[in-house]
């Protein structure tokens, strides 16, 4: 699918900010967003997810706020664009929770508000997530980080 609108997950910023080996794929999205050659839709719930994380990984308060600030920043300059899912996504990501089965299990509700926002937005939702994408791969708009670019 070629697009130019992604939905990020929590895990492609984590990539960035702790130097993973996909920063440099984590690094090119936003460089892009930046250089407007993409557009970058989030829900609202990463940035609850990303300070969860940086809560219990980084002792260094400053580091943990410079982090979410940057995030702020990049909002502000509209390089994010930080989206509250309404009814429609929650309704949407409802069915994308309830489509696994017992044998390889069920996708995550957390997953599938992100997934829902690039569905209902004709985006293609970037995830480090392989069994979310294993469990979701069939209904699209889903791409594993590594393959970006």
């Amino acid at each position: 699918m070629a697009n130019n609108r992604y939905v990020l997950d929590a895990n492609v910023f984590l990539e960035y900010i702790y130097a993973r080996p996909l920063q440099n794929k984590a690094k090119q999205l936003l460089q892009d967003a930046i250089l407007e050659q993409i557009q970058i839709l989030v829900p609202s719930l990463v940035l609850d997810e990303i300070t969860e994380v940086l809560c219990g990984n980084l002792d260094n308060l400053e580091q943990v706020q410079w982090h979410l600030r940057y995030i702020e920043k990049l909002a502000k300059q509209e390089v994010l664009h930080i989206v509250v899912p309404n009814s429609d996504v929650r309704m949407r990501a409802i069915e994308l929770a309830r489509s696994g089965n017992k044998k390889s299990g069920f996708p995550e509700l957390t997953d599938c508000l992100y997934h829902a926002l690039a569905i209902l937005n004709d985006a293609v939702f970037i995830t480090n997530d392989k069994k979310h994408i294993c469990k979701v791969k069939k209904i699209g708009h889903i791409q594993e980080l590594s393959n970006y670019g």
